[in-house]
């Protein structure tokens, strides 16, 4: 483990993870509780945003505590597999998708380096939202008639020679 990771996972404390943002989308001429899905795929995403850093100061005079705010940015959606070409387009309307925005709040007693807090962003910001997407969901399909619902799997650390999530992919 580098040692900016190392210092960051030692210093922050997981205090809430919150939805800031969210997107439900159905297509009109979709009825999620008949759809044949022989002919679809899932496509999905997940993305770290940003940081934002609030320095809370004790009137007291005692010590200064600092309150880091990550937003996390995931996504599923299902298209027709006769439309992947289309789907590339900012246009397209998949046939349905569910899109979150997360904000990871810790506290930390010290201030930490923008390199320390990029390390702890690149998995361990996903890692704390994973169970409440994947709880989002579960209920959001349910509330939209689409059974059985997405399938999110548990959250996997992509090895540093693939992908990053830096790069929005999954």
């Amino acid at each position: 483990m580098n040692s900016c990771l190392n210092i960051a996972q030692n210093n922050l404390c997981i205090q809430s993870v919150n939805l800031k943002e969210s997107k439900i989308f159905v297509r009109d001429d979709i009825d999620p509780s008949t759809l044949d899905r022989d002919e679809t795929a899932a496509q999905s995403f997940r993305s770290f945003v940003r940081i934002k850093e609030i320095s809370l100061t004790d009137p007291e005079g005692g010590e200064n505590v600092w309150d880091y705010r990550f937003t996390y940015s995931v996504g599923i959606r299902l298209i027709f597999l006769n439309e992947k070409e289309e789907s590339v387009n900012d246009e397209y309307k998949p046939i349905l998708e569910i899109v979150g925005v997360f904000e990871a709040k810790y506290l930390s007693k010290s201030q930490l380096k923008e390199e320390e807090l990029k390390a702890f962003s690149a998995d361990n910001v996903g890692y704390h939202v994973w169970p409440y997407w994947r709880e989002y969901v579960q209920s959001t399909c349910a509330r939209i008639g689409f059974s059985p619902a997405f399938e999110v799997p548990v959250y996997i650390i992509p090895p540093r020679d693939e992908m990053s999530e830096a790069d929005g992919e999954v």
